[in-house]
């Protein structure tokens, strides 16, 4: 996702625009960045205390971040190995759950949930958008390929609140075999718990 919607499309402002963001200035104090990658949108929502973790760990050497932060080097989707219950008050999961199979996905929302105090927050494609390359070139194909599609429904049978926005994907070659049309919809989704 281009770096500017990370900005103007923070989940904070997603939610407040839809009078979804509970929480006041200063509540959250630390956020769980689940497959932070090169991105780090964490850095959007006021925090002391950001976490980023991917498997990926080339995508390390080139976060630009202006807050400080951590990084861990670990699988997703064994979120539950490395961090406690209830262990950070938001956790995000933005531009992943796409990334694993359909019952992978659901395994680390549930972690999520486990880890979060206050919030999960969840951002994807609405539907199944195929992707089998790495758009940003560090070597990534087989974390950046898709292996699923959701869709609000399901993210709302979880209790999760959606948001459902118009968003143009860069124009870039997503896939070795297939076309894929840059206009899409995106599912901001956030749960209270």
């Amino acid at each position: 996702m281009p770096k500017e919607d990370w900005r103007n499309n923070s989940a904070i402002r997603v939610f407040m625009d839809h009078n979804k963001w509970p929480f006041k200035e200063d509540e959250i104090v630390s956020i769980l960045d689940v497959a932070c990658g090169l991105s780090l949108k964490s850095k959007f929502i006021p925090a002391q205390i950001r976490v980023g973790v991917d498997i990926y760990e080339k995508y390390f050497e080139h976060i630009e971040s202006d807050v400080p932060y951590v990084v861990v080097k670990y699988d997703v989707r064994k979120l539950n190995e490395i961090f406690m219950p209830k262990s950070f008050d938001l956790v995000l999961a933005l531009d992943i759950v796409e990334h694993l199979e359909k019952e992978e996905s659901l395994a680390m929302i549930a972690q999520c949930e486990s880890i979060a105090r206050k919030a999960v927050v969840l951002e994807t494609p609405k539907g199944y958008i195929p992707q089998n390359i790495d758009i940003l070139g560090y070597g990534g194909h087989t974390y950046q390929t898709h292996r699923c599609g959701w869709e609000v429904e399901e993210l709302e049978k979880l209790g999760y609140s959606v948001v459902v926005r118009d968003y143009q994907m860069n124009d870039v070659k997503r896939h070795t075999d297939i076309d894929v049309e840059p206009s899409i919809k995106l599912i901001d989704a956030i749960k209270i718990l």
